[in-house]
């Protein structure tokens, strides 16, 4: 039997729940900084996402791409504490969860989906008692292992669904940039490049010894 994953990754996730806090900010541009003088933005809503701000930009690189963003100072406890909560959501499916990181978890429903209506059921569950009881989005991903569901999440952000089947990997990796593949970075996508390599679908077809 084929595992199942589901990668719940929150949309936006500071600058959501800064939203969600604080109506001012509904509808904004808002960057979520730290409280050092030199500051980089750690988290940008959509609405500031359309300006080409980015993660790791500095508080004057973003104001040149967006003069009206609103910096807002990250609060730690706050986001711990949702991240806790949505947990809780999560161990009503199954017991088998992963909190990757403070706005992404892995849940293995494999044993356990058959009780609540499939895969995609759950995943829409989810997604329904998180933004009724914290007022944010999140994307689910559904994979048969964890960088499958990943790449489910990455493809349909934000706020979506999405199952890849085992019978559908070759076709969704076969085209597939590999930079878009998570753990492939800039420097290892240049790596495979010189080799020849530009798609996951080569790089399945690669032998293991080059």
């Amino acid at each position: 039997m084929s595992r199942i994953i589901l990668c719940i990754d929150m949309d936006a996730f500071f600058a959501s729940v800064e939203q969600q806090s604080n109506p001012k900010l509904h509808g904004k541009p808002v960057a979520v900084i730290g409280s050092g003088n030199r500051t980089v933005i750690t988290t940008r809503s959509y609405e500031a996402r359309k300006f080409g701000v980015k993660t790791g930009m500095n508080i004057y690189e973003a104001k040149k791409l967006c003069p009206y963003i609103i910096f807002v100072t990250g609060n730690n406890e706050k986001y711990t504490h949702t991240c806790t909560e949505m947990q809780k959501i999560y161990l009503k499916y199954t017991p088998d969860v992963e909190i990757y990181s403070i706005d992404e978890s892995f849940l293995d429903v494999t044993t356990t989906h058959h009780l609540f209506g499939g895969p995609e059921a759950i995943g829409y569950a989810i997604k329904k008692q998180i933004k009724e009881k914290f007022g944010i989005n999140c994307t689910a991903g559904i994979g048969p292992n964890i960088l499958m569901a990943k790449l489910a999440s990455d493809i349909s952000k934000p706020d979506g669904l999405l199952w890849i089947k085992p019978e559908d990997v070759d076709n969704i990796l076969k085209d597939l940039p590999l930079k878009e593949l998570w753990g492939i970075g800039a420097k290892l996508t240049e790596r495979l490049n010189a080799l020849g390599i530009e798609t996951c679908g080569q790089l399945g077809k690669t032998p293991a010894s080059l």
